[in-house]
């Protein structure tokens, strides 16, 4: 028998260039994961979810006028002479 759309840990890993600890450290950040005897897997399509899930589609310091390094924007903005 064979799970559809499974993956071991270690191979996505491996797919993903990152180690196998690391794809298991992303299960407490709420990947979700199978455990069949001693191996994890992880089905693609809920692990695509969960990513999808997480995705930012900006960074807080592209904001107009929020704080940046401590300080607002405008303090860092050049000076008219």
């Amino acid at each position: 028998m064979k799970l559809k759309d499974a993956i071991k840990a270690g191979d996505l890993a491996e797919q993903l260039g990152v180690s196998k600890e690391t794809v298991l450290g992303w299960r407490e950040l709420g990947m979700p994961w199978v455990q069949i005897g001693k191996e994890i897997y992880i089905i693609e399509t809920s692990f695509m979810k969960w990513v999808k899930s997480r995705e930012t589609t900006s960074n807080a310091q592209d904001a107009p006028e929020q704080d940046f390094f401590g300080r607002p924007i405008s303090e860092h903005r050049p000076r008219e002479n």
